[in-house]
């Protein structure tokens, strides 16, 4: 048995969370017994195929949202108690742990090789949350935090190509599965804009993710206002979980707080909404080393996307979706213009990203990685059979 440690809430709305339950619905679809630990809270309830654990409730610190805290950091203090009751008890022949405070919780414990899998680069990122202490010792702290973990851990992964050479050779990649097959259900356009208030002749960018700093959603709202100069029927569709206060003022002092909606990703049915009532998805990046799960939930749905350089993590794309310089608004007003103009061009990338997803997120794909990670030893644990079939990877509410 390997027991997945991630120091966060879950399931929740964001990408990272529903990264790691896609990876534990394909080891769990491979008969390979799994169980992770997390915190108390999640955002909804999730019928996983999979045991989850969790560490005792702290009513004071409740958020699901991302970045540091004081109040996470006793949770990740709790967290290495319950990695040495878990063990005692289920004996597990590994622990993989999921991003920096899992792995620091996990070798902290000392109860099993620890396997480090990164979501995201915590010297490019924790600058971004700490915007009001200077950069570079934030910087410094993450970058011998990442040293360290990657010293002492057993091998290390990242979820996406950029991420892995960011934290050094000895570094493997290891893909997200995500499929097209995971999406079952599905809406007309009409039926979706009817719901959500769409004007039916709007030609509408979709954002659906967290409005955090490191997304740069910022550059959305300005490429809108951008865009309307020259298609007044241009409509941003923001499709999330957090407050959006922000992203409204911006709006109303850009002058097109008309042309930004606003909706929810509470369910499956309000993420099958937002996107099938959307002509291109947006993807935006601030920061370097995360893989944006949007990207790949866009491509699922068949939503030609638009994603900055930064945001393609180093993934062997080859055209399966239109790369934009990194944070200029005119660029992707320019590309979401020309895929409106051109719905030939709009179909070829529906493919090409369908193609991408089957071959290079297929859960095949990511078990052969994660058995080369892991070694011949982990890897060749006996498998358990009769294991029932996940739930679709549609089912997480990811930003």
């Amino acid at each position: 048995m390997i027991l997945h440690v991630a120091c966060l809430p879950f399931p929740t709305h964001q990408g990272t969370q529903a990264a790691i339950a896609s990876m534990l619905d394909a080891s769990t679809r491979a008969g390979r017994p799994v169980h992770l630990l997390a915190y108390a809270h999640a955002a909804y309830e999730l019928d996983a195929p999979y045991e989850i654990h969790r560490i005792p409730n702290f009513p004071e610190v409740r958020s699901v949202r991302s970045g540091p805290s004081w109040g996470k950091l006793a949770l990740d203090a709790r967290c290495i108690v319950e990695i040495r009751r878990l063990a005692s008890r289920l004996q597990p022949i590994a622990i993989i742990a999921h991003h920096i405070e899992a792995a620091l919780a996990a070798l902290a414990a000392r109860v099993a090789p620890v396997y480090y899998v990164a979501h995201t680069s915590l010297e490019r990122e924790l600058p971004v949350f700490m915007s009001r202490v200077p950069a570079r010792p934030v910087r410094s702290i993450g970058r011998r935090l990442e040293k360290q973990v990657c010293r002492r851990a057993e091998g290390v992964a990242a979820v996406a190509p950029a991420l892995a050479t960011l934290l050094g050779e000895s570094v493997r990649y290891l893909p997200v599965p995500w499929s097209r097959s995971a999406v079952s259900d599905r809406a007309t356009r009409s039926e979706a804009r009817l719901a959500l208030g769409i004007a039916p002749d709007a030609e509408v960018c979709l954002y659906a993710g967290n409005l955090d700093p490191y997304q740069g959603w910022e550059n959305l709202v300005e490429a809108i206002a951008m865009l309307r100069c020259s298609r007044r029927n241009a409509h941003l569709l923001i499709a999330t979980a957090s407050h959006p206060g922000p992203a409204r003022e911006q709006a109303e002092r850009l002058g097109v707080g008309s042309a930004v909606g606003f909706s929810g990703l509470e369910s499956e049915r309000a993420r099958m909404l937002a996107h099938a009532a959307s002509d291109v998805a947006w993807v935006p990046r601030r920061t370097e080393g995360g893989l944006p799960v949007k990207m790949l939930d866009a491509f699922a749905r068949d939503l030609p996307v638009v994603a900055m350089q930064r945001a393609t993590a180093g993934l062997p794309l080859r055209g399966a979706c239109r790369i934009v310089s990194d944070d200029d608004p005119g660029a992707l007003a320019a590309a979401a213009g020309s895929l409106f103009e051109d719905e030939r061009a709009a179909n070829a990338l529906r493919d090409r990203a369908g193609r991408y997803l089957s071959v290079h997120h297929s859960s095949e794909w990511f078990s052969t990685a994660l058995r080369h990670l892991l070694g011949d030893g982990v890897a060749s644990a006996p498998a358990r059979h009769g294991v029932p079939p996940p739930r679709a990877a549609s089912a997480l509410q990811v930003d």
